[in-house]
């Protein structure tokens, strides 16, 4: 009965915030090392250009969703700008009104929503993003899992276009992936809505049991997509971090 309820936990969840953590960190720390380096604003706007506003609308699509009242918005700064802001390169002013039980309750888990949405929208993001891409980039993924042979070839079939737009969707994914992040106001807003969450994911699991709904193919391609963007993002950081030590 259970069994849904774990895996979408391992599978999903931990891989997530896991891998968020461990981003959020190199890119601390890579940041410090390189900010009163020459030309660092320029790198670090560079990979904050695309992620930043993403970042944000993850937080802002599920406050409309979940009915909260915009107050404010800023999707970028430039990291000089920001250093003048206590080092915040974007944010979303909220609220949300109403007392009844119903209200509440959206409020609540909305708050869950609204916190971890850096977490779950810009994957959702890249995937629909990818779709739109030429088949002989789309192809790349599945050539190169069936060998070096296949991978070359694919390349081959590459032309001058196709090359541009497979390193502007590399370049998406590095910036986008490095800004999965939570900070510590999103954990807090994660947390209140924690217990809604898993309440539903108790029924949600209860209910497929019941049922006979097999939601094991479905989790399996969320699992492989989304650890397949969080790696990029790791390895992103750790090339990022490595430089930020070579040049301090």
């Amino acid at each position: 009965m259970f069994h849904y309820f774990f895996i979408f936990h391992t599978k999903i969840l931990l891989v997530l915030f896991l891998s968020g953590f461990f981003m959020g960190k190199l890119r601390q720390k890579s940041w410090k090392n390189i900010s009163g380096k020459t030309g660092s604003f320029l790198l670090i706007d560079i990979l904050n250009l695309i992620g930043t506003p993403i970042h944000e609308l993850s937080h802002l699509i599920p406050a409309l969703v979940f009915g909260y009242h915009i107050d404010d918005v800023c999707l970028y700064r430039t990291r000089k700008t920001a250093a003048r802001y206590g080092g915040i390169l974007g944010y979303v002013k909220m609220h949300h009104n109403g007392t009844s039980p119903l209200r509440k309750f959206q409020k609540n888990i909305g708050l869950f929503f609204i916190g971890t949405g850096p977490l779950f929208l810009p994957p959702v993001f890249l995937f629909l993003l990818g779709c739109i891409l030429p088949e002989t980039v789309t192809r790349l993924p599945s050539a190169f899992r069936e060998g070096a042979d296949s991978f070359l070839k694919a390349l081959q079939q590459l032309d001058s276009t196709d090359i541009i737009v497979m390193f502007a969707y590399l370049y998406v994914i590095i910036g986008v992936s490095m800004n999965m992040e939570l900070s510590r106001q999103d954990l807090h807003m994660t947390l209140r809505g924690l217990l809604l969450l898993e309440l539903f994911l108790l029924n949600l699991s209860a209910a497929a049991y019941f049922t006979g709904w097999n939601l094991d193919i479905f989790i399996d391609i969320l699992f492989q997509w989304n650890l397949m963007v969080c790696m990029v993002g790791i390895i992103a950081g750790l090339f990022l971090h490595l430089l930020s030590l070579i040049s301090s």
